[in-house]
């Protein structure tokens, strides 16, 4: 209600307290899926905790690409073409995966972009699985719009009949807090038999760890003024602004850094802590990889991390369309001095890189 206004109420009986975000994914498709016939919509590049748990289930993973020139944004009728070559194969589509912001590609969805997502799960009775962990994470002008605030919003017939389970953890956002195991996941909609079974399957692990669950209080019922005291208020201010500006400062380095490198490009950083560059390698790199038996993104990490000891992530580990070759990486290293220093040492990696294969 504080997040997504007054009319868009809550309901504590239908909130999960969990260890982490991650926990309430793995209780998801342990919902969903059913049998091999059991598909889930996964956007490419995902975070790899939802291949992994797919598989685990024994479920189907139904790809759908974002289109990194509209800034990882979605393409509605792309997705409704994914969910129908599915569906003729003999594959149930029983969810739709988004995460928002992105990781890793760094976006921010537009909210007509959310509005064409939930109407596809409307029309295609699908539940819609909101990966929100990173909301806090929101740079320069762009705004982050909750798919719980903007179902309402929509009104009827969306408003009241498409299943959605909304996801946070306090191990991203401001507090970061990776090792603090600590978060929810809420229900929107769903069908009553459904959550029987969901609180059943929680109740077998009991309840979340007692720290985490008091770090994900203090992220959802920050201090305020007349309730804390005027000096706990300007300490959290602080420090929260703090930790905001640095992330935003530090997203802007990299971003600036990117762009001006050698066969690489990047897209806009809107939010989250990542930033993943294209890298485009010339045919001699891309012959090396063939007779390395690798991908070339992989074998450009291996080379960075041996020859600076940065290191980075393949996209080929979150999927990326065809052809296309990525790096994902965080703006997480502070003071900024250090990661400017670090980008520095990219840029000359990636200019020797790049003239060894010329």
């Amino acid at each position: 209600m504080k997040r997504d206004g007054e009319e868009v109420q809550a309901d504590w009986n239908k909130i999960y307290m969990t260890n982490g975000a991650s926990e309430g994914v793995r209780h998801v498709m342990r919902l969903v899926i059913r049998s091999s016939r059991d598909g889930v919509l996964v956007p490419i590049p995902q975070y790899p905790l939802y291949s992994a748990l797919i598989t685990l289930n024994q479920g189907t993973m139904v790809k759908y690409f974002l289109d990194e020139e509209k800034n990882w944004g979605i393409n509605a009728e792309d997705i409704q073409q994914r969910i129908k070559n599915a569906r003729d194969l003999g594959i149930n589509i029983r969810c739709m995966t988004v995460i928002n912001p992105g990781n890793p590609t760094g976006n921010v969805l537009k909210r007509e972009d959310i509005e064409d997502i939930i109407k596809i799960c409307y029309e295609e009775r699908i539940l819609l699985l909101a990966d929100e962990v990173y909301q806090q994470n929101i740079y320069h002008e762009h705004e982050f719009h909750s798919v719980r605030k903007v179902l309402a919003e929509l009104g009827p017939p969306y408003s009241n009949n498409v299943e959605v389970v909304s996801l946070h953890s306090t191990s991203k956002g401001l507090m970061g807090e990776c090792g603090l195991r600590g978060g929810y996941f809420e229900f929107h909609n769903m069908d009553s038999y459904a959550e029987d079974m969901i609180r059943k399957l929680k109740a077998i692990e009991l309840c979340a760890n007692s720290v985490g669950q008091v770090a994900t209080m203090l992220m959802v019922d920050p201090p305020k003024e007349g309730r804390e005291s005027e000096s706990t208020l300007k300490l959290y201010n602080q420090q929260k602004g703090d930790i905001k500006a640095g992330l935003q400062e530090r997203a802007t380095i990299v971003e600036d850094n990117l762009r001006t490198m050698t066969h690489v490009s990047c897209s806009n950083i809107e939010g989250s802590i990542y930033a993943f560059p294209k890298i485009v390698f010339q045919d001699k790199a891309l012959k090396r990889a063939r007779k390395m038996g690798i991908s070339p993104d992989f074998m450009y990490c291996m080379d960075l991390l041996q020859q600076t000891g940065v290191m980075v992530v393949p996209g080929s580990g979150f999927g990326q369309k065809e052809g296309t070759h990525h790096i994902r990486l965080t703006n997480l290293i502070c003071p900024n001095g250090e990661m400017q220093e670090c980008m520095t040492t990219l840029r000359n990696f990636n200019d020797k890189f790049h003239d060894k294969y010329s």
